[in-house]
């Protein structure tokens, strides 16, 4: 089967990679004129597969409400007379309670563990490396209505075998020695998602991570089985796999 893939971010790439393995023929076209140069090319310095939820939660209607009048705000709603946005904030609103919650919260920590298995597997093949560590990452809360209203996210990691420690102040500590001049700051516990061997969440440096795994994808580590050389165009980058 021939394939277009329209954008040459590590979204892009990757899924290039995948399907060329499975025998297709495929082209990944970009406007750039390399590879994760758009969003892939700075992102948050983060892999959290363990740490992850739905913006479609209990208590979002409201805050969204405050976030309209926020310059920076981290969901934008433009509010406009759209069908299809009306449509959108229907279903979001409908999924914005405990029950649903949890159901779509479980879906996505599922999906996230398989694409840790993924990653791994991604960097076997390809021999990709990164500046990255595996110690997991901490959650710290300041108050005690912080700390109550996370139970939700925990029982749902360990609903789906997610591993999570859930620390002290004092564990805090000594899992982050700097914390200890805000010591009165954080409340009494923090949990802290941890994987043995490949943990859930690993801060790196994203733009060098991604713009050395898509290079070494789209100059020719390329699955042996139907791979191409790129074929260079005119104007945005055009690769054949």
């Amino acid at each position: 089967m021939k394939v277009a893939v329209l954008g040459a971010g590590i979204v892009g790439v990757t899924s290039a990679y995948q399907l060329a393995k499975a025998g297709h023929e495929v082209i990944v076209i970009d406007r750039q004129k390399g590879p994760a140069l758009e969003t892939s090319f700075a992102n948050a310095g983060e892999i959290s597969f363990g740490y992850c939820s739905p913006w479609a939660a209990p208590g979002i209607p409201l805050k969204a409400m405050k976030w309209l009048f926020m310059k920076h705000a981290p969901l934008i709603l433009r509010p406009k007379l759209d069908t299809a946005m009306l449509s959108w904030l229907t279903r979001m609103l409908a999924n914005c309670n405990s029950e649903r919650y949890a159901i779509n919260k479980s879906r996505m920590l599922r999906l996230a563990d398989y694409s840790r298995v993924s990653l791994a597997s991604l960097r076997a093949e390809t021999g990709i490396e990164y500046d990255g560590r595996t110690q997991g990452t901490q959650q710290l809360f300041r108050t005690k209505q912080q700390l109550d209203a996370s139970a939700k996210d925990v029982k749902a990691l360990a609903a789906d075998g997610i591993p999570y420690e859930a620390l002290d102040r004092d564990g805090c500590i000594r899992s982050e020695p700097a914390l200890a001049h805000v010591r009165e700051r954080i409340v009494a516990s923090s949990p802290q998602r941890t994987r043995p061997g490949a943990a859930p969440n690993l801060p790196m440096r994203w733009q060098r991570r991604l713009r050395n795994l898509a290079s070494v994808l789209w100059n020719g580590h390329y699955p042996a089985r139907g791979g191409k050389r790129p074929r260079a165009g005119t104007g945005a980058a055009r690769l054949t796999l």
